[in-house]
């Protein structure tokens, strides 16, 4: 079935010299070109500006009009140029060196191996006719890299190249089998002025050295000056530097990410997690290129598939009209001014973060956390409180232990249990459904006597921040940009707010006030290896995320 291309991917298509369509086209070796490079199972779509000369040995890819790129020499040295910050928050380019010399990259594959025949049948992409060739390689073939089933597209009328269509391995950046459309937006052939591989005569380019410190708890202090991604641009720029590496490359950092995380597979599960690990990899870069007010990283759930990362968000979607009637609404303070900054972590009344492991438990660990929070703030003591009990026991209140719940239920069953809940020593977690054994004698010493919902949106939230202590929060967790958020400022507009796309319920213990934003400081429970260790900085600008929505916290006797 021909392919259409969508209508907002419109491009021009400049005249190129006729190309003798009864063989598979040769495409050209010295040119400028516009592409776009988009992976539909992370519905990515990556803008790519490519300079090429092969017989030079030069090539140039510039992603996301220029922000980051990578200069390539064959005989000589490859460069990266990024904006980095020093101080968190203010960003000047910066050129890095390989150490190393790296063959150019072009955007067009090599068609010496497909067949001679264009594909019969109509072909017709975004209303120009077009003609196509096939390779089907069902097997690896080492001396082509092909793996998979691979169509290039041409104009019928000039020869203009059009599209690269695959599902299989990237034989143009050397990534992971998946499916890869390549879109030709505008092509002009030729030799290319030297001085476009070349960094700017003017900028210093130094080898990069990795000195990040990460000691210590992730405070406000150490969290403005984070200078990106923990991998850092040296990473990324050996990950960006084409195919050289192949798939051994692909393996040997595998092999590292289960060592790291200590996973086993059998052989046939392990071709599926490598391709979903280096899928992952290449979104984290991609993303990580558009030099965002955030960065992503490479956590233990980069060989998930999309089903097993949405059991962790366990928040029971709840129609407005069937919910339980809190026991009263947050009154603001009445402040005349909040603190510009607040951080109950540093006040003590923020237990370590866990993991809810592959258990949609996410529920029950927002309603421990706040609830341990005010027990902090009444005794002054930190308790950990325990999620399985929860989990075990307030089925009645409509919560299904690993498969979803929701915070204000599991109030409700402490309500209805003399206030009381066990601790985490005496009822551990299971990460599994478990039989309900809470006994009047494992809890601690405290009574709930309900709870608070807050309707004012995120001005109440900051004052209940301010003066009442850490909050429960349900947030919508889809993106997978939240998925692989390893630090800094997250804001992303497809994040939702509304009550239908709640589906994971969180931990603020506070907000920071950046630039005259703020945003909210947000415990998950998807371990230390994930955000800024187990911690997210998410925007407060159109209730990013939903923060705001539906906060809760328990009212203490």
């Amino acid at each position: 079935e021909r392919e259409s291309v969508p209508p907002w991917r419109m491009f021009r298509l400049l005249a190129l010299p006729m190309l003798a369509l009864a063989a598979a086209p040769v495409p050209p070796t010295q040119y400028k070109a516009k592409v776009t490079m988009t992976m539909p199972y992370y519905d990515l779509v990556e803008p790519i500006d490519a300079w090429f000369d092969g017989d030079a040995g030069l090539g140039r890819l510039d992603y996301w009009m220029g922000a980051d790129r990578y200069l390539y020499n064959s005989s000589g040295t490859a460069y990266q140029i990024v904006p980095t910050t020093q101080d968190g928050l203010h960003s000047e380019e910066t050129c890095f060196i390989s150490g190393e010399s790296y063959d150019p990259i072009t955007v067009f594959p090599d068609l010496t191996a497909f067949p001679d025949e264009a594909d019969e049948g109509d072909c017709v992409l975004n209303g120009v006719e077009c003609e196509s060739w096939t390779l089907r390689s069902p097997t690896y073939d080492e001396s082509t890299g092909f793996d998979g089933n691979y169509t290039y597209y041409v104009s019928k009328e000039d020869g203009t190249p059009l599209r690269f269509h695959f599902t299989g391995f990237n034989v143009i950046l050397g990534s992971h089998y998946d499916e890869y459309i390549f879109d030709y937006l505008e092509i002009e052939e030729g030799a290319q002025d030297s001085a476009l591989f070349l960094p700017p005569v003017a900028m210093n380019c130094t080898i990069l050295e990795t000195d990040d410190d990460d000691s210590g708890g992730p405070t406000l202090d150490r969290f403005q000056r984070r200078q990106g991604p923990i991998d850092g641009p040296l990473k990324s720029l050996a990950s960006a530097l084409g195919p050289r590496e192949g798939r051994l490359g692909l393996m040997s950092r595998f092999k590292a990410f289960l060592q790291r995380f200590d996973k086993t597979y059998d052989a046939a599960e392990m071709k599926l997690r490598a391709a979903l690990y280096s899928a992952t990899e290449m979104y984290v870069a991609a993303m990580n290129r558009r030099q965002l007010s955030y960065w992503l990283a490479v956590n233990h759930m980069a060989d998930w598939t999309k089903e097993e990362k949405k059991k962790l968000l366990g928040r029971l979607h709840t129609p407005k009209d069937t919910m339980v009637p809190a026991t009263q609404t947050h009154e603001p303070s009445g402040r005349p001014s909040l603190p510009t900054n607040v951080d109950w972590r540093t006040k003590g009344a923020v237990t370590p973060v866990k993991d809810q492991g592959s258990c949609g438990s996410c529920w029950s660990y927002g309603a421990t956390g706040t609830t341990e929070g005010q027990v902090f703030l009444k005794t002054g003591v930190l308790t950990p409180l325990s999620q399985q009990n929860l989990m075990d026991c307030s089925w009645p209140q409509g919560n299904n232990a690993c498969d979803g719940g929701l915070d204000f239920r599991a109030y409700t069953w402490m309500m209805e249990h003399d206030g009381q809940l066990a601790t985490e020593e005496s009822y551990p977690y299971m990460n599994a459904d478990g039989y309900c054994r809470f006994e009047s004698s494992t809890p601690g010493d405290f009574s709930i006597t309900g709870y608070a919902n807050i309707t004012g949106g995120v001005s109440d939230l900051n004052d209940a921040l301010a003066t009442v202590g850490p909050i429960s929060v349900s947030i919508d967790a889809t993106p997978d940009s939240f998925y692989f958020y390893a630090g800094g400022l997250y804001y992303n507009s497809q994040c939702k707010s509304g009550l239908d796309d709640l589906d994971h319920t969180v931990l603020a213990v506070g907000y920071v006030t950046v630039d005259k934003q703020i945003y909210s400081i947000v415990k998950n429970s998807w371990s230390s290896h994930w955000g800024d260790e187990g911690y997210v900085y998410i925007s407060q600008q159109d209730n990013c995320c939903g923060v705001a929505t539906q906060p809760t916290y328990v009212l203490l006797k």
